[in-house]
C-alpha cells in the first residue's frame, strides 16, 4: 500500500485516473512494483506486483485479469491444503485481502455460496472478472456481492454506481457448519454475514472453556458463545445491541441442541453492561471483546483510540484475577499503525 502522503511526484501525461495501472518507483526512480492508482483515496496505490515479478518493459506491465486468475486460484489451493472445505467446516475465508495479495477484496465461502466484500475501487472495476474466477470454483453455485459503500465512497465512487444491475437471486439466509458447529447466517447481517476470519480463535476457545464462566461482549450471532458452550463452559453470557443478531444467536443455540439454561444473550450497550457488572463486583473467568469497527479511517483514529481504551479497560476489570481476556480490533487504521497495541499497554 502506498499512502497519498508518500507520493513525491507523478511522471507522465496525462496523469493516471482511478483504476489505472501505474509503476511505483523510489526517489532514485528505481522501480518498486506495479499497482492500481486512486486519485482521491488515502490509499493512493495498492501494490499488486513487485518489480522482481515483472520487468520495467511496459509490455510486462500488470495484467490484472491474469493476475486475478492466478491469485484466486492460489487462494483456493492454499485452502485445499488446509483441508477446507471439509465434512466439519464449509464456512471459511477464501480470499483475505492483503493476506492473499488482493488488497480490498474479501471472499467468504458458505457452503455453495460465495459472499464478496468489495472495499476498493479496483474491485468494482474488475467485478465481472472477479465473479468469473469465483464461479469457476467447483463447489460455488451462488455469488452474493456486498460493496462496502461508505469505504468505496471514500475511494471516489458514487453510491448509485454500486447498485447491482442484476441483483443476486441467492437466499438471504443460509446454514453452515464450522468445526462441527452449525450456524444460521443472515446475508443482510454485518460484514459478509459471518466472521469467518475468527474460525481458529473460536475453536481455541472451545478447548479452554470447560467449567468456566464466559462473557462474550459484542457477541453478534454467538460465534464465541457457541464454542464456549460446546467446550463445556459452566455459563455463558453474550451481549450485543443488535436484536437481529441476538435472535440468530438464540437460534444457533437451539440448532446445536445446546443447553439454553447455561447461555443467556442480553441486548445492551457494551459499556453500560460492563459498568454495571463492575458496580456489582461481577467477574468472569474468560472475557471476549470483539467490537465493531470503531476507526473506519485514520481521520477518527484519536477518538476511536479513546473508545477502544475505555472498552478494554472495563473488560480487563471484569476479568477475574488469573482469568483470560481476549480482545480484537477489526479497524485496520488501529492495528496497522500500532495504535491498538499501544492503547492496550
Amino acid at each position: 500500500m502506498v499512502y497519498s502522503g508518500a507520493i513525491d511526484r507523478i511522471i507522465g501525461r496525462p496523469p493516471p485516473k482511478t483504476g489505472d495501472i501505474v509503476l511505483v518507483a523510489d526517489g532514485t526512480e528505481k522501480p518498486i512494483g506495479w499497482g492500481l492508482y486512486n486519485s482521491v483515496s488515502m490509499f493512493c496505490v495498492r501494490l499488486m506486483q513487485l518489480e522482481e515479478e515483472a520487468t520495467r518493459d511496459p509490455s510486462c506491465a500488470l495484467d490484472m485479469e491474469k493476475l486475478l486468475e492466478t491469485r484466486i486460484n492460489a487462494a483456493v489451493e492454499l485452502r485445499r491444503g488446509l483441508g477446507l472445505p471439509s465434512a466439519t467446516t464449509n464456512a471459511y475465508r477464501l480470499v483475505n485481502s492483503e493476506g492473499d495479495r488482493l488488497s480490498g477484496l474479501i471472499v467468504d465461502v458458505f457452503g455453495d455460496l460465495a459472499v464478496v466484500a468489495s472495499s476498493a475501487a479496483w474491485v468494482e472495476k474488475y467485478k465481472s472478472k472477479v465473479k468469473a474466477c469465483i464461479s469457476s470454483i467447483d463447489e460455488i453455485n451462488h455469488i452474493h456481492w456486498r460493496p462496502s459503500v461508505e469505504i468505496l465512497q471514500e475511494e471516489g465512487m458514487d453510491a448509485a454506481d454500486l447498485k447491482e444491475l442484476h441483483p443476486s437471486t441467492c437466499p438471504q439466509r443460509t446454514k453452515v457448519i464450522e468445526n462441527g458447529i452449525s450456524y444460521a447466517i443472515s446475508l443482510e447481517g454485518q460484514k459478509t454475514g459471518f466472521y469467518a476470519d475468527q474460525r481458529e480463535n473460536r475453536m481455541f476457545l472451545s478447548t479452554i472453556s470447560h467449567g468456566q464462566r464466559v462473557l462474550d461482549v459484542c457477541c453478534y450471532s454467538g460465534g464465541f458463545a457457541l464454542n464456549a458452550a460446546k467446550g463445556g463452559a459452566m455459563s455463558i453470557t453474550g451481549v450485543d445491541t443488535s436484536l437481529p443478531a441476538l435472535e440468530l444467536a438464540r437460534e444457533n443455540i437451539a440448532l446445536n441442541n445446546l443447553d439454553p439454561e447455561k447461555t443467556s444473550f442480553l441486548r445492551e450497550d457494551a459499556t453500560v453492561f460492563m459498568k454495571g457488572a463492575l458496580s456489582r463486583n461481577d467477574s468472569w473467568d474468560i472475557v471476549i471483546l470483539d467490537p465493531p469497527k470503531l476507526a473506519p479511517s485514520r481521520k477518527v483514529l484519536q477518538s476511536a483510540s479513546g473508545m477502544y481504551r475505555n472498552l478494554n479497560s472495563l473488560a480487563m476489570k471484569i476479568t477475574r484475577r488469573g482469568g483470560l481476556f481476549m480482545t480484537c480490533s477489526c479497524s485496520g487504521a488501529m492495528t496497522q499503525s500500532g495504535t491498538f497495541l499501544r492503547t492496550l499497554q
